[in-house]
């Protein structure tokens, strides 16, 4: 009897698991307290065949993360520690359902296991398979399937945390029970999304990042997650904007126009700054009206092959090469057109632009700009004048008035 038990026992992956957890904490206790076993969750494979669901695999990380750090008898590898770990090993396109792959990881982590698998969508149904794998050994302890409809991913992947629970014999307390039962989100696109958002940060890309949490929350208010996210990341822009600010007011009280790199200096500070952010659109507009009541054209001049679409502009520049470019006067332009339905700046946005063709005669995207865009809403308002808005911007008004008063060439 005993010898047919100890047989069952060895080939039951989860009294194994359970027995190895038992080992290790034994092993600990004669040199003192046991640590607890930690555990990785890698990314799973995207077997779909659609890359654009890349990035459920690390939404789901991120959950599965997220539920089993708040269980006090395992420590989990927090993401960022993964992350690190897959760009030291070089290990980002690895498929981690291979044991191999997902045991080099293990060890990178000092984990004792890893959770890994793959995940596949088809009709609406989305099935996860995972497996743990003990990293010493590469021994798969323990396997799971979860299978549903898309829009019940939350419970799926509670199936993957009660799996591993049941695994390990933990018994959950009262709290951690009620704790694993919340749902983050039951909006699949919200989670779709921010799992897109994960990627696009992970990336680098922390403007499209901030978006994604945007649109995650967006469909789903509530979504905790999602909006600790999009807080970080506002917090992270805030602190860019207040470094860009303070280093434009110092650029910006050095400039000399007698400086030989004054030009170059003026195109970059309005390059920095950003019409979207309200200081920084404010200190830009008073560079230009600073430099329009001096009578000052800093144009840094370019050179180029003649434009063959001089009003489709890449960065500010025509696509088919540019004789002169002068960012200063485009950027003038754009509060020109801004503000073009007020009936009261008409005149003076038609003049601005006589002015700026007239001492700019090789700019061919300043004069298409004029002649193909603003020139026929003026003509338009003047038609339908039931359309008019007039615009409470009297700083903006003013740098028009500077420019419009600008002596010809």
């Amino acid at each position: 009897m005993y010898t047919h038990g100890a047989r069952a026992m060895a080939y039951d992956p989860r009294m194994r698991l359970a027995l190895a957890l038992v080992l290790l904490a034994g092993a600990a206790a004669a040199g003192g307290a046991a640590p607890p076993p930690t555990i990785a969750i890698a990314y799973f494979d995207n077997h779909t065949g659609d890359a654009a669901l890349d990035p459920l695999a690390k939404g789901l990380a991120d959950m599965l993360i997220t539920d089993l750090s708040g269980l006090s008898a395992l420590r989990i590898v927090e993401r960022d520690k993964l992350n690190r770990a897959l760009d030291e090993l070089r290990l980002a396109r690895g498929k981690f359902v291979d044991p191999r792959t997902a045991v080099r990881l293990g060890k990178g982590l000092s984990a004792q296991f890893i959770m890994t698998g793959g995940y596949t969508l088809a009709g609406g149904i989305l099935r996860i398979d995972a497996r743990i794998l003990k990293v010493e050994t590469a021994e798969v302890v323990s396997s799971e399937r979860a299978e549903g409809k898309k829009e019940e991913f939350f419970a799926l992947e509670k199936q993957l945390v009660d799996a591993l629970i049941d695994a390990l014999h933990y018994k959950l307390g009262r709290d951690e029970k009620t704790r694993l039962r919340a749902n983050p989100t039951q909006s699949f696109d919200a989670w779709s999304r921010y799992s897109a958002g994960l990627d696009a940060g992970d990336r680098g890309d922390a403007a499209r990042a901030r978006e994604l949490y945007k649109q995650a929350l967006a469909a789903d208010p509530g979504y905790a997650a999602a909006r600790t996210a999009l807080e970080r990341l506002d917090a992270v822009f805030a602190r860019a904007d207040r470094d860009t600010e303070a280093l434009a007011d110092a650029e910006m009280k050095a400039l000399d126009p007698r400086s030989p790199d004054f030009n170059r200096k003026v195109d970059g500070l309005l390059a920095k700054l950003d019409w979207t952010n309200d200081e920084q659109s404010r200190r830009k507009t008073g560079l230009l009206l600073w430099l329009g009541r001096r009578g000052v054209l800093a144009c840094a001049k370019t050179s180029g092959p003649a434009p063959e679409s001089p009003h489709v502009l890449v960065d500010g520049v025509p696509s088919g090469g540019v004789i002169s470019h002068c960012r200063q006067a485009h950027e003038v332009l754009l509060i020109a057109h801004e503000l073009v339905d007020d009936p009261s700046l008409s005149d003076t946005i038609a003049k601005v632009c006589e002015v700026l063709i007239g001492r700019l005669p090789q700019d061919r995207a300043l004069l298409s700009y004029c002649r193909n865009t603003i020139v026929p809403e003026i003509r338009e308002l003047k038609d339908n004048p039931d359309e008019a808005r007039p615009h409470d911007a009297p700083r903006m008004k003013a740098m028009l008035a500077a420019y419009a008063a600008l002596p010809g060439p």
